[in-house]
């Protein structure tokens, strides 16, 4: 709200409004609030991270009782060091959000409904509702940097995960296990969107035979009620 006001306090946008339906018949600029489509909407950012570590709390302090709260809490602050064990458990021992795990699933799928419900809830001067969304356009890597030590394993300053995605490098079950997580988002709840980033290797899309596939990965999440997919093919 404040970056809004000082936005249209300090730097109309003229030539972006007389493009705009509705801000020249109004005479209001867009960053006033004259547009005919009127929006207004941010990001979250760390869905997995969110995800992943309710579950960590879960699984190690109440479930299989491996470490206490306290435990858990103090290898946090300090940033994992002096706690690599508890840390590797949570890292390779652990169910993570986008293996088609249930249980991981629905808890992440349930934090980010009462992110979109709080946000939705929100106004700012140009509109009654905000729209909320969940994709990072790489500010998950600037974010990180700011971002302390998190229960998911994840140490001070690396990046956060990837819009809707699984952590980076902690899909183990393939692409059909990634679809069947990302569904348990509700996706209708994000209108300012959200977003799955995918990565194949050459092979895995190489013919007929691999546009066919990515063709039926691509249909198949729409059909989950999935929103945007973008996907990126390389090798190392």
């Amino acid at each position: 709200n404040m970056q809004e006001c000082i936005t249209a306090r300090e730097i109309p946008l003229p030539l972006v409004s007389a493009t705009m339906d509705g801000c020249m018949e109004k005479g209001l600029d867009v960053t006033w609030g004259g547009a005919k489509y009127n929006a207004m909407g941010s990001s979250g950012i760390g869905c997995a991270n969110v995800g992943d570590g309710l579950y960590a709390i879960k699984h190690l302090c109440f479930d299989k009782k491996v470490c206490t709260t306290r435990e858990l809490y103090d290898a946090i602050m300090a940033n994992w060091e002096g706690h690599e064990t508890l840390r590797q458990y949570i890292l390779n021992q652990m169910p993570r959000y986008g293996n088609d795990n249930a249980e991981v699933d629905e808890l992440t799928g349930w934090a980010m409904e009462v992110f979109a419900k709080a946000f939705n809830d929100c106004s700012c001067y140009r509109v009654d509702r905000c729209q909320a969304g969940i994709y990072p356009v790489s500010t998950h890597i600037m974010f990180g940097m700011n971002t302390w030590a998190t229960p998911d394993g994840r140490k001070k300053g690396e990046p956060l995960s990837d819009g809707i995605s699984p952590k980076q490098g902690l899909d183990k079950n393939g692409p059909a296990a990634v679809l069947n997580s990302m569904a348990k988002i509700p996706h209708r709840a994000f209108s300012n969107g959200t977003l799955l980033n995918m990565k194949f290797h050459p092979a895995t899309v190489a013919g007929d035979e691999g546009n066919t596939k990515l063709r039926n990965l691509v249909e198949t999440y729409f059909d989950m009620d999935g929103m945007h997919i973008q996907y990126n093919v390389m090798g190392a």
